[in-house]
């Protein structure tokens, strides 16, 4: 767990949540691999079962442990239905993690009712058929139907963006393609981050905010089919498409840009190998009459990040 800690550092991650083997651990241990952690710029979060957490005196000492820990978050999974009693869990929960100060993020959950307007501190619930469902076969066609079904009632814990077998039909630019168009405050990546060091895609990857300033949908967007976002942080914008089943070829507004000198960064399928990709960087002006005015979308998936004179592709 600390060289999952030392990796996210150098990624630019802010946290790594470690599953219910923390409990195995010593104070002593929980102690080394959180200070460890803060040392690389990471903050630990630990994963706890709901049922342990059903009575006042649970709650108490488990979030009074994480606080004492230095852990800053909890990643609470299971509650599966949503009858009262679990309803009432959730707000008991939430209360006693904010006296403690420790985040939240809710797995095995029901989906967003707005309660984190009211305890900002609950980042994201799951709530969603994620990377975990490894039965699930048609995934280009299922995730380019959650950004306009699930996602609109809020966040959800996708845990996106794997290269190996369990991305199915998708590309590998289709998962990178997938952490700019989920976005959540709490963006969790499947990936070991390993294999994101060793990605010549590397730069954007770890450029993706969790939370964005502007969001456009791009027109030719359509359910089950093809997801396209334009998104911008600050100065820097990106350009996120997936495709469903199908490749298409598009071709894409940068009116959002606005008019100035732009360097893109792109990643692009390769059309003879979906397990394999293009990238490029490149200048150009863009203004409205100027030939860059379109960008032309062939493959199946394409992903643009830029800052302030950089524009740039998933």
């Amino acid at each position: 767990m600390k060289e999952f800690s030392r990796v996210a550092g150098q990624l630019g991650f802010e946290y790594n949540v470690i599953e219910g083997f923390w409990s195995k651990w010593t104070p002593e241990q929980r102690k080394e691999v959180v200070d460890y952690s803060r040392q690389n710029g990471v903050g630990v979060w630990f994963w706890k079962h709901s049922k342990d957490l059903r009575t006042p005196e649970a709650r108490e000492e488990f979030f009074k442990l994480l606080h004492d820990a230095g852990v800053v978050g909890a990643k609470i999974d299971f509650f599966d239905h949503e009858a009262k009693e679990v309803i009432d869990l959730y707000e008991a929960l939430l209360q006693k993690a904010a006296e403690y100060h420790i985040l939240l993020v809710f797995h095995g959950a029901n989906k967003p009712t707005g309660r984190e307007r009211t305890w900002p501190s609950e980042l994201v619930r799951e709530a969603i058929r994620g990377m975990e469902s490894s039965a699930l076969k048609e995934r280009a066609r299922h995730e380019t139907i959650l950004p306009f079904t699930r996602l609109l009632a809020g966040p959800a814990d996708y845990t996106a963006m794997l290269f190996n077998d369990r991305r199915r039909d998708t590309t590998v630019v289709h998962q990178i393609a997938c952490i700019v168009v989920f976005a959540a405050p709490l963006l969790t990546i499947a990936a070991h981050p390993q294999t994101i060091l060793n990605n010549p895609a590397g730069e954007v990857i770890e450029s993706v905010p969790p939370v964005w300033d502007e969001t456009i949908v791009l027109p030719d967007s359509a359910i089950g089919e093809l997801a396209a976002y334009a998104r911008r942080k600050g100065n820097t914008w990106f350009l996120a498409v997936m495709c469903g089943p199908q490749a298409k070829t598009i071709h894409v507004p940068l009116s959002f840009l606005g008019d100035g000198q732009y360097r893109s960064v792109q990643v692009h399928d390769s059309p003879a190998d979906n397990t394999k990709w293009k990238s490029k960087t490149q200048f150009m002006s863009a203004t409205i009459h100027s030939p860059f005015g379109c960008e032309r979308v062939e493959a199946s998936s394409v992903a643009f990040r830029s800052h302030h004179s950089l524009y740039a592709t998933l």
